[in-house]
Protein backbone atom coordinates (compact mmCIF):
# COMPACT_ATOMS: atom_id res chain seq x y z
CA UNK A 1 0.00 0.00 0.00
CA UNK A 2 3.07 2.38 -0.76
CA UNK A 3 0.96 4.30 -3.22
CA UNK A 4 -2.17 4.61 -1.22
CA UNK A 5 -3.94 7.79 -1.32
CA UNK A 6 -5.76 8.75 2.03
CA UNK A 7 -8.19 10.62 -0.19
CA UNK A 8 -9.57 7.58 -2.22
CA UNK A 9 -12.28 5.35 -1.17
CA UNK A 10 -10.90 1.64 -1.43
CA UNK A 11 -13.23 -0.40 -4.00
CA UNK A 12 -12.20 -3.98 -2.34
CA UNK A 13 -13.93 -8.19 -2.11
CA UNK A 14 -13.50 -10.69 -0.24
CA UNK A 15 -10.49 -12.94 0.74
CA UNK A 16 -9.93 -15.56 -1.64
CA UNK A 17 -10.93 -13.33 -4.30
CA UNK A 18 -12.43 -15.31 -7.56
CA UNK A 19 -13.13 -13.65 -10.74
CA UNK A 20 -16.33 -11.45 -10.02
CA UNK A 21 -14.62 -10.95 -6.77
CA UNK A 22 -11.58 -8.65 -8.80
CA UNK A 23 -13.70 -8.07 -11.82
CA UNK A 24 -16.63 -6.46 -9.50
CA UNK A 25 -13.87 -4.46 -7.63
CA UNK A 26 -12.04 -2.89 -10.71
CA UNK A 27 -15.73 -1.75 -12.69
CA UNK A 28 -17.34 -0.57 -9.61
CA UNK A 29 -13.90 1.33 -8.82
CA UNK A 30 -14.28 2.60 -12.34
CA UNK A 31 -18.42 3.30 -12.13
CA UNK A 32 -18.31 5.28 -9.19
CA UNK A 33 -15.09 7.35 -10.53
CA UNK A 34 -17.03 7.98 -13.63
CA UNK A 35 -19.92 9.14 -11.94
CA UNK A 36 -18.94 11.15 -9.09
CA UNK A 37 -15.25 12.61 -10.62
CA UNK A 38 -13.82 11.32 -7.34
CA UNK A 39 -10.70 8.81 -6.82
CA UNK A 40 -11.69 4.85 -6.14
CA UNK A 41 -9.02 2.38 -5.76
CA UNK A 42 -9.99 -0.76 -7.12
CA UNK A 43 -8.41 -3.71 -4.29
CA UNK A 44 -7.86 -7.32 -3.44
CA UNK A 45 -7.81 -9.15 -0.56
CA UNK A 46 -5.88 -12.08 -1.54
CA UNK A 47 -3.76 -13.60 -3.68
CA UNK A 48 -4.96 -13.49 -7.88
CA UNK A 49 -5.84 -16.89 -8.95
CA UNK A 50 -5.23 -18.34 -12.53
CA UNK A 51 -8.58 -18.50 -14.00
CA UNK A 52 -9.02 -15.10 -12.70
CA UNK A 53 -5.27 -13.65 -14.14
CA UNK A 54 -6.31 -15.56 -17.53
CA UNK A 55 -8.98 -13.06 -17.67
CA UNK A 56 -6.95 -9.98 -16.67
CA UNK A 57 -4.58 -10.99 -19.28
CA UNK A 58 -7.20 -11.52 -22.14
CA UNK A 59 -8.62 -8.11 -21.35
CA UNK A 60 -5.37 -6.66 -20.48
CA UNK A 61 -6.17 -5.16 -17.22
CA UNK A 62 -3.66 -5.20 -14.28
CA UNK A 63 -4.77 -6.80 -10.77
CA UNK A 64 -5.84 -4.76 -8.62
CA UNK A 65 -3.54 -3.67 -5.56
CA UNK A 66 -2.96 -5.99 -2.46
CA UNK A 67 -5.07 -4.26 0.75
CA UNK A 68 -3.32 -6.35 3.52
CA UNK A 69 -5.60 -4.11 6.11
CA UNK A 70 -7.44 -0.93 6.25
CA UNK A 71 -6.84 -0.02 9.67
CA UNK A 72 -5.61 3.67 10.12
CA UNK A 73 -2.10 4.40 9.88
CA UNK A 74 0.28 7.19 10.09
CA UNK A 75 -0.51 8.84 6.59
CA UNK A 76 -4.05 8.76 7.28
CA UNK A 77 -3.05 11.35 9.81
CA UNK A 78 -2.61 15.07 8.56
CA UNK A 79 1.15 15.25 8.73
CA UNK A 80 2.53 18.68 9.20
CA UNK A 81 5.25 19.50 6.75
CA UNK A 82 7.55 21.45 8.53
CA UNK A 83 10.71 21.53 6.56
CA UNK A 84 14.20 20.56 8.10
CA UNK A 85 16.62 22.44 8.54
CA UNK A 86 20.59 22.70 8.76
CA UNK A 87 22.49 21.03 12.15
CA UNK A 88 24.10 24.70 11.91
CA UNK A 89 22.01 27.22 11.80
CA UNK A 90 21.55 29.89 14.42
CA UNK A 91 19.50 29.21 17.86
CA UNK A 92 18.11 32.40 16.29
CA UNK A 93 17.23 31.43 13.36
CA UNK A 94 15.71 28.15 14.69
CA UNK A 95 13.44 30.63 16.97
CA UNK A 96 12.38 32.77 14.24
CA UNK A 97 11.39 29.75 11.82
CA UNK A 98 9.76 28.22 14.55
CA UNK A 99 7.43 31.42 15.03
CA UNK A 100 6.73 31.66 11.18
CA UNK A 101 5.92 28.09 11.16
CA UNK A 102 4.01 28.08 14.36
CA UNK A 103 5.69 25.02 15.20
CA UNK A 104 7.74 24.00 18.74
CA UNK A 105 9.83 21.53 17.31
CA UNK A 106 11.88 21.67 14.44
CA UNK A 107 14.27 18.92 13.05
CA UNK A 108 17.41 18.51 12.09
CA UNK A 109 18.36 16.76 8.84
CA UNK A 110 20.69 16.12 6.20
CA UNK A 111 21.15 16.96 2.76
CA UNK A 112 18.81 13.83 1.83
CA UNK A 113 16.65 14.59 3.96
CA UNK A 114 17.72 12.13 7.05
CA UNK A 115 16.84 13.22 10.14
CA UNK A 116 19.71 14.37 12.75
CA UNK A 117 17.85 15.65 15.69
CA UNK A 118 15.59 17.61 17.08
CA UNK A 119 15.58 21.24 18.42
CA UNK A 120 12.33 22.26 20.70
CA UNK A 121 11.19 25.58 21.87
CA UNK A 122 11.91 24.62 25.60
CA UNK A 123 15.53 23.78 24.46
CA UNK A 124 16.37 27.51 23.16
CA UNK A 125 15.05 28.53 26.55
CA UNK A 126 16.79 26.79 28.30
CA UNK A 127 20.14 27.34 26.27
CA UNK A 128 19.05 31.37 27.16
CA UNK A 129 18.61 30.97 30.76
CA UNK A 130 20.95 28.34 31.34
CA UNK A 131 24.62 30.29 32.83
CA UNK A 132 27.29 29.06 30.74
CA UNK A 133 31.20 30.08 31.03
CA UNK A 134 32.30 32.11 28.64
CA UNK A 135 34.05 29.66 26.81
CA UNK A 136 30.85 28.19 25.32
CA UNK A 137 30.45 29.66 22.21
CA UNK A 138 33.41 27.96 20.72
CA UNK A 139 32.70 24.99 22.63
CA UNK A 140 29.29 24.91 20.57
CA UNK A 141 32.18 25.08 17.14
CA UNK A 142 29.94 27.95 16.29
CA UNK A 143 30.90 29.35 12.44
CA UNK A 144 31.44 33.10 11.70
CA UNK A 145 28.54 32.86 9.52
CA UNK A 146 26.18 32.83 12.21
CA UNK A 147 27.96 35.34 14.39
CA UNK A 148 26.86 37.78 10.84
CA UNK A 149 23.80 36.96 10.70
CA UNK A 150 22.96 36.95 14.02
CA UNK A 151 24.60 40.21 14.83
CA UNK A 152 23.28 41.67 11.64
CA UNK A 153 26.72 42.22 10.75
CA UNK A 154 29.32 42.55 7.75
CA UNK A 155 32.82 40.81 7.82
CA UNK A 156 35.71 42.61 7.52
CA UNK A 157 38.81 40.30 7.28
CA UNK A 158 38.37 36.93 7.59
CA UNK A 159 36.34 33.60 6.34
CA UNK A 160 32.68 33.58 7.11
CA UNK A 161 32.64 29.84 6.61
CA UNK A 162 35.27 29.42 9.06
CA UNK A 163 34.57 28.15 13.18
CA UNK A 164 35.18 29.44 16.51
CA UNK A 165 36.22 26.39 18.06
CA UNK A 166 38.93 27.93 20.66
CA UNK A 167 39.25 30.40 23.35
CA UNK A 168 36.79 32.60 25.35
CA UNK A 169 34.51 36.19 24.64
CA UNK A 170 35.26 38.91 26.73
CA UNK A 171 34.81 42.56 26.47
CA UNK A 172 37.53 45.61 26.19
CA UNK A 173 35.88 47.48 28.74
CA UNK A 174 39.78 47.82 30.30
CA UNK A 175 42.69 50.18 28.89
CA UNK A 176 44.68 48.34 26.98
CA UNK A 177 47.58 47.95 29.47
CA UNK A 178 44.86 46.03 31.01
CA UNK A 179 43.34 43.61 28.65
CA UNK A 180 47.35 42.36 27.95
CA UNK A 181 46.59 40.20 31.08
CA UNK A 182 42.98 38.81 30.22
CA UNK A 183 43.12 38.43 25.99
CA UNK A 184 44.30 34.71 25.45
CA UNK A 185 45.40 33.80 22.15
CA UNK A 186 41.87 32.70 19.59
CA UNK A 187 39.76 34.87 22.10
CA UNK A 188 36.84 36.85 20.74
CA UNK A 189 36.94 40.41 21.87
CA UNK A 190 33.82 42.71 21.73
CA UNK A 191 35.34 46.34 21.44
CA UNK A 192 34.20 49.68 20.25
CA UNK A 193 35.91 52.17 18.21
CA UNK A 194 39.20 52.62 19.92
CA UNK A 195 42.22 52.23 17.87
CA UNK A 196 44.19 50.78 21.02
CA UNK A 197 42.14 48.11 21.59
CA UNK A 198 41.62 46.82 18.61
CA UNK A 199 45.34 47.25 18.46
CA UNK A 200 46.33 44.90 21.69
CA UNK A 201 43.16 42.26 20.62
CA UNK A 202 44.86 41.32 17.46
CA UNK A 203 48.13 41.79 19.02
CA UNK A 204 47.35 39.41 21.76
CA UNK A 205 46.48 36.81 18.65
CA UNK A 206 42.36 36.84 19.46
CA UNK A 207 40.89 34.66 16.77
CA UNK A 208 38.69 37.45 16.21
CA UNK A 209 37.27 40.92 17.01
CA UNK A 210 33.54 42.54 16.92
CA UNK A 211 33.33 46.23 16.16
CA UNK A 212 30.26 47.48 17.73
CA UNK A 213 28.30 50.78 16.34
CA UNK A 214 29.48 50.47 13.11
CA UNK A 215 32.15 51.78 13.56
CA UNK A 216 35.27 52.35 10.87
CA UNK A 217 37.80 50.11 10.96
CA UNK A 218 41.13 51.42 9.72
CA UNK A 219 43.08 49.87 6.98
CA UNK A 220 46.13 49.68 9.40
CA UNK A 221 43.85 47.11 11.75
CA UNK A 222 42.79 45.21 8.69
CA UNK A 223 46.39 44.66 7.82
CA UNK A 224 47.34 43.77 10.90
CA UNK A 225 44.16 41.63 11.34
CA UNK A 226 45.00 39.39 8.30
CA UNK A 227 48.98 39.12 9.16
CA UNK A 228 47.53 37.78 12.47
CA UNK A 229 44.64 35.81 11.06
CA UNK A 230 41.78 37.86 12.98
CA UNK A 231 38.61 37.56 12.12
CA UNK A 232 36.68 41.23 12.08
CA UNK A 233 33.30 41.73 12.31
CA UNK A 234 31.25 44.67 12.16
CA UNK A 235 28.04 45.27 13.40
CA UNK A 236 25.64 48.48 14.25
CA UNK A 237 24.49 47.15 17.49
CA UNK A 238 26.10 48.80 21.00
CA UNK A 239 28.27 46.12 23.14
CA UNK A 240 25.58 45.24 25.39
CA UNK A 241 23.20 44.03 22.72
CA UNK A 242 26.65 42.36 21.10
CA UNK A 243 26.99 40.56 24.67
CA UNK A 244 23.35 39.72 24.91
CA UNK A 245 23.10 38.59 21.52
CA UNK A 246 26.19 36.82 20.17
CA UNK A 247 25.27 33.20 22.15
CA UNK A 248 22.08 32.91 19.82
CA UNK A 249 24.27 32.74 17.08
CA UNK A 250 25.45 29.00 18.70
CA UNK A 251 24.82 25.84 16.24
CA UNK A 252 21.38 24.03 17.09
CA UNK A 253 23.81 21.27 16.96
CA UNK A 254 25.01 21.86 20.31
CA UNK A 255 21.43 21.65 21.95
CA UNK A 256 19.81 19.69 20.48
CA UNK A 257 18.35 15.86 20.93
CA UNK A 258 20.32 13.24 18.60
CA UNK A 259 20.19 10.00 20.56
CA UNK A 260 16.75 7.56 20.81
CA UNK A 261 14.58 9.66 18.66
CA UNK A 262 11.30 8.60 18.61
CA UNK A 263 9.81 8.60 15.23
CA UNK A 264 6.99 6.50 13.24
CA UNK A 265 7.61 5.34 9.77
CA UNK A 266 3.97 5.99 7.31
CA UNK A 267 2.93 2.88 7.32
CA UNK A 268 2.34 2.37 11.23
CA UNK A 269 -0.65 1.45 13.02
CA UNK A 270 -2.40 4.41 14.85
CA UNK A 271 -3.55 1.70 17.38
CA UNK A 272 0.06 0.97 18.02
CA UNK A 273 1.67 4.69 18.29
CA UNK A 274 -0.86 6.26 20.36
CA UNK A 275 0.19 4.16 23.77
CA UNK A 276 3.78 5.42 22.72
CA UNK A 277 2.64 9.22 21.98
CA UNK A 278 0.88 9.48 25.53
CA UNK A 279 4.11 7.86 27.24
CA UNK A 280 5.99 10.84 26.41
CA UNK A 281 6.45 14.61 27.12
CA UNK A 282 7.11 15.29 23.63
CA UNK A 283 4.35 17.54 21.73
CA UNK A 284 5.97 16.69 18.49
CA UNK A 285 6.88 13.25 16.65
CA UNK A 286 8.59 12.66 13.29
CA UNK A 287 7.36 11.00 10.43
CA UNK A 288 9.83 9.61 7.93
CA UNK A 289 8.73 7.66 5.10
CA UNK A 290 9.54 3.63 3.99
CA UNK A 291 12.99 4.87 2.67
CA UNK A 292 14.00 6.40 6.41
CA UNK A 293 13.76 9.90 5.49
CA UNK A 294 12.10 12.93 6.78
CA UNK A 295 8.58 14.09 5.45
CA UNK A 296 6.79 15.71 8.68
CA UNK A 297 5.89 16.02 11.59
CA UNK A 298 2.48 14.71 13.78
CA UNK A 299 1.35 15.64 17.26
CA UNK A 300 -1.31 13.76 19.94
CA UNK A 301 -3.65 16.41 18.85
CA UNK A 302 -3.76 15.39 15.43
CA UNK A 303 -5.08 11.75 16.03
CA UNK A 304 -8.21 13.76 17.62
CA UNK A 305 -8.80 14.72 13.53
CA UNK A 306 -7.84 11.36 12.07
CA UNK A 307 -9.54 10.54 9.03
CA UNK A 308 -10.48 6.62 8.96
CA UNK A 309 -10.18 4.56 5.42
CA UNK A 310 -13.11 4.68 3.74
CA UNK A 311 -14.46 1.33 2.00
CA UNK A 312 -16.50 -0.02 -0.53
CA UNK A 313 -17.43 -3.68 -0.31
CA UNK A 314 -17.93 -5.63 -3.37
CA UNK A 315 -19.18 -9.89 -3.77
CA UNK A 316 -19.65 -10.48 0.07
CA UNK A 317 -21.14 -9.18 3.39
CA UNK A 318 -19.94 -11.65 5.87
CA UNK A 319 -17.71 -10.22 9.05
CA UNK A 320 -15.24 -13.13 8.15
CA UNK A 321 -14.44 -12.62 4.48
CA UNK A 322 -13.68 -9.28 4.49
CA UNK A 323 -10.04 -7.72 4.71
CA UNK A 324 -8.54 -7.32 8.29
CA UNK A 325 -9.34 -4.09 10.08
CA UNK A 326 -12.73 -3.13 8.30
CA UNK A 327 -13.94 -2.61 12.11
CA UNK A 328 -11.38 0.46 11.76
CA UNK A 329 -12.90 1.99 8.26
CA UNK A 330 -15.85 3.71 7.38
CA UNK A 331 -17.95 1.26 4.83
CA UNK A 332 -19.74 3.41 2.37
CA UNK A 333 -21.35 0.89 0.14
CA UNK A 334 -22.41 -2.87 0.05
CA UNK A 335 -23.07 -4.99 -3.19
CA UNK A 336 -23.64 -8.12 -3.28
CA UNK A 337 -25.65 -11.33 -4.48
CA UNK A 338 -25.05 -13.87 -1.47
CA UNK A 339 -27.40 -14.38 1.76
CA UNK A 340 -27.15 -11.23 4.22
CA UNK A 341 -24.60 -11.65 6.65
CA UNK A 342 -23.30 -10.94 9.90
CA UNK A 343 -21.54 -7.77 8.81
CA UNK A 344 -22.60 -4.23 10.64
CA UNK A 345 -22.36 -0.58 9.74
CA UNK A 346 -21.77 1.82 12.30
CA UNK A 347 -24.09 4.42 9.93
CA UNK A 348 -26.75 3.54 7.87
CA UNK A 349 -24.92 2.67 4.15
CA UNK A 350 -26.30 2.41 0.48
CA UNK A 351 -26.69 -1.56 0.11
CA UNK A 352 -27.93 -3.59 -3.03
CA UNK A 353 -28.36 -7.21 -3.16
CA UNK A 354 -29.86 -9.13 -5.43
CA UNK A 355 -30.31 -12.91 -5.99
CA UNK A 356 -27.87 -12.15 -9.12
CA UNK A 357 -24.76 -15.31 -10.24
CA UNK A 358 -23.11 -12.93 -9.66
CA UNK A 359 -21.77 -9.34 -8.56
CA UNK A 360 -20.93 -7.94 -11.56
CA UNK A 361 -23.99 -8.60 -12.97
CA UNK A 362 -25.70 -5.84 -10.81
CA UNK A 363 -22.63 -3.49 -11.78
CA UNK A 364 -23.67 -3.96 -15.16
CA UNK A 365 -27.23 -2.93 -14.44
CA UNK A 366 -26.03 -0.18 -12.55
Amino acid sequence: MDDYNKEKTIVIGHKNPDTDSICSAICYANLKAALTGKDFQPGRAGQVNEETQFVLNYFGVEAPQLIEHVKTEVRDIEIRKIKGVNRNISLKKAWNTMQEANAVTLPAVTEDNVLEGLITVSDIAQSYMNVYDSSILSKANTQYSNMIETLEGALVVGDENAYFDKGKVLIAAANPDMMEFYINKNDLVILGNRYESQLCAIEMNAACIVVCMDAKVSRTIRKLAQEHNCNIIVTPHDTFTVARMINQSMPISHFMKEENLITFKLTEKTDDIKGIMGQKRYRDFPILDMEGNYIGMISRRNLLNLRKKQVILVDHNEASQTVDGIEHADILEIIDHHRIGTLETLEPVFFRNQPLGCTATIICQM
